[in-house]
C-alpha cells in the first residue's frame, strides 16, 4: 500500500487526475456492461415467470369452470359414425375435393389424408364435428405447404370407448 501511496505522489496532479478519470471510467464500464444487463435479464425473467403463472391459473379457472359446467355427469360417447357419413359431411363443408383418402383400419378406426387443403376450413370442420362422431383423435400430422394457409394432413381415428 505504500508503494501505492508513493507511486501516487511522484506523479503530477494532471496525471492524477487522469488517473482518477481512468477509475471512474472502468467502474462504469463494469457498471453499464456487466451489471445493467444482468439486471435487465433478471427483469425479463420475473415477468415471464408472473405471466407462466398468471397463464396457469387461468387454465386452472378454466378447468374449474368447465368441470362446474358439465356438473360431473359421465360422459356417453355415440357410436362411431361409418365412412359414409364422414364423406357427406366432408361433402357439405366442401373439403370432398380436397381428400386424398378415406380409409377403415383394422381395429375400426378411420384414416383421412389430404395433401392439400384450407387449414382453417379443416380446423372449422373437425371442431364442428368431431364431438357427435363417436370417434377419438388417435394421431394427427399437419404439415405447412408452401402456399399460405395450405397444410397437408393426416388424421388417425379410433372409436370412442365409455
Amino acid at each position: 500500500m505504500a508503494r501505492l501511496i508513493d507511486l501516487l505522489l511522484s506523479l503530477n496532479s494532471r496525471e492524477r487526475g487522469l488517473l482518477a478519470l481512468l477509475a471512474v471510467t472502468a467502474v462504469l464500464g463494469l457498471v453499464f456492461g456487466g451489471l445493467l444487463p444482468l439486471h435487465e435479464q433478471r427483469q425479463s425473467a420475473e415477468i415471464a415467470q408472473h405471466e407462466a403463472r398468471a397463464l396457469e391459473a387461468w387454465v386452472v379457472d378454466r378447468i374449474a369452470e368447465k368441470s362446474t359446467l358439465t356438473g360431473g355427469t359421465s360422459t356417453i360417447y355415440p357410436n362411431p359414425i361409418g365412412l359414409s357419413s364422414i364423406e357427406q359431411g366432408l361433402i357439405s363443408a366442401q373439403l370432398r375435393p380436397q381428400l386424398s383418402a378415406l380409409t377403415r383400419q383394422d381395429d375400426n378406426g378411420l384414416t383421412l389424408r389430404f395433401d392439400q387443403v384450407d387449414f382453417l376450413r379443416l380446423a372449422s370442420w373437425l371442431s364442428a364435428v368431431h364431438p357427435a362422431w363417436g370417434y377419438h383423435f388417435k394421431n394427427f400430422r399437419l404439415e405447412a405447404l408452401e402456399q399460405p394457409g395450405q397444410i397437408a394432413a393426416w388424421i388417425e381415428l379410433s372409436p370412442a370407448q365409455e
